[in-house]
């Protein structure tokens, strides 16, 4: 059994620990950690201070310039391997002239703390440091080390980006069993945590470059090697692409629990049907965001050629970005599209970091099971269910190396959701108080040695 025998200590004092991580978020909050250019060494130094006041070391991991993450751990007796929690202390810049707060101000009104990172995840890292000093304070017995990483660049996207140099130069302060990271929907209604989706898997994001090459000549003469149609050609294809619908379990189950209304409900409720693909086709029509979670997806986003416009270019070049369901492999996926481009002059190239197919996480053992025990305290009533995300996280490249990740977000209202990369950010601020409880009922549960 994953849960550890019950603790007869002292329960903490939750509504405290919840004011706590909202003071820490807002903290958090207030440095202007916008990636680019990122700066997280300032979100570093500040909780290597606030754990130092606590007894708690820790080490700042620096890649370039001020791209630093924090690793902090409390020692277990080493039976079993160590549970990882990962939040990222970036934020997407936000355009102040959308805002009706300073978006660096952390404001609280109306039962809301407003701010950038307030949903995306400074919230998280508020949590998960709360979490960290109670273990120390309490006093807790571990059979795992707990270590908390507040990871810089998540927000890039980028094939280099820092956790990519993180676990090439530093797996073993990473190395661990289980691992807490973003990812899921956690979902905040009439006061309470009404609903747990825990993220088991994400689409694999894949950035693709297609580059045209013919030759280059004056536009008064037709050119048969014209690079920019060839890859207009190509494009058009992609356009057109629509991949083989997908049904698993795991999507299945993700889009029922979003399908409340008919006739989107009715739909999903084929899915695992002997009409599967004839109802993920109508759940597409009916929601293009659900429908993702049904197969491969690929836009073309950026598109670069010439520099006069007499003048034939030599080159043309698009920016592609793919979602891939879990498990897909990318080499197999990478001719498929070849295919479907069907230009010869048009090359295709994988811009990410070399990284197996990637299978959901199980949606049982000891991490759900301590996770279900956690909410039944934190969130009664409230049911887990398993999620697949159509956005992706770094917890790939965790997953890539063997780390079982799954993604428990802090609590948003279905209005606040779409704000995370938006104007007005926000979080309920009595959300703290069951989500640093789950996080902690759960840390104790899965890492404690009683």
């Amino acid at each position: 059994s994953a849960a550890a025998a019950p603790d007869h200590r002292a329960a903490p004092d939750w509504a405290a620990l919840g004011r706590d991580a909202a003071r820490v978020t807002a903290e958090l909050i207030r440095l202007d950690t916008s990636n680019p250019p990122g700066n997280e060494v300032l979100a570093a130094e500040h909780l290597k201070a606030a754990l130092a006041a606590e007894g708690i070391e820790s080490v700042l991991l620096t890649s370039t310039g001020t791209r630093t993450s924090l690793v902090a751990r409390l020692k277990g007796d080493g039976t079993a391997r160590p549970l990882l929690h990962i939040c990222h202390t970036d934020v997407v810049p936000a355009d102040r002239a959308g805002w009706t707060v300073d978006p660096f101000g952390a404001v609280e009104k109306d039962g809301l703390l407003y701010g950038r990172g307030a949903a995306d995840i400074k919230s998280m890292c508020g949590a998960q440091f709360v979490v960290l000093r109670e273990l120390k304070r309490s006093g807790v017995a571990l059979k795992r080390d707990v270590v908390f990483l507040a990871q810089a660049d998540e927000e890039s996207g980028e094939p280099d980006r820092h956790a990519v140099w993180l676990t090439a130069h530093h797996w073993d302060l990473l190395d661990a069993e289980y691992a807490v990271n973003e990812g899921g929907f956690s979902l905040w209604k009439d006061g309470r945590i009404a609903r747990l989706d825990l993220q088991c898997a994400e689409k694999r994001y894949v950035d693709l470059k297609l580059l045209a090459r013919g030759t280059p000549g004056h536009a008064s003469i037709p050119n048969a090697n014209n690079p920019v149609h060839a890859l207009a050609r190509a494009v058009a294809r992609l356009s057109e692409w629509a991949p083989p619908f997908e049904t698993s379990e795991l999507a299945a189950s993700t889009i029922r629990a979003q399908a409340q209304a008919e006739p989107l409900k009715t739909a999903a409720a084929g899915l695992t049907g002997k009409d599967a693909k004839a109802a993920a086709a109508r759940v597409a029509k009916l929601s293009p965001e659900l429908g993702a979670l049904l197969r491969d997806t690929c836009a073309a986003t950026v598109l670069k050629a010439g520099y006069k416009s007499n003048v034939v270019p030599g080159e043309a070049e698009a920016d592609v970005n793919c979602r891939l369901l879990p498990g897909r492999d990318l080499n197999a996926f990478l001719e498929d599209l070849r295919k479907v481009l069907a230009e010869p002059s048009v090359s295709v190239k994988y811009l990410g970091p070399p990284l197996d197919a990637i299978p959901a996480m199980p949606f049982d053992g000891p991490f759900v099971e301590a996770l279900r025990a956690a909410a039944a305290e934190a969130a009664p009533g409230a049911p887990v269910t398993p999620f697949l995300s159509p956005w992706s996280t770094d917890a790939e490249v965790f997953r890539s190396r063997g780390v079982k990740v799954y993604g428990i977000d802090p609590p948003l209202r279905l209005e606040d959701k779409e704000r995370a990369h938006g104007n007005d950010e926000r979080i309920p601020t009595a959300a703290f108080e069951p989500y640093t409880r789950l996080l902690y009922r759960l840390t104790v549960l899965l890492a404690g040695a009683g």
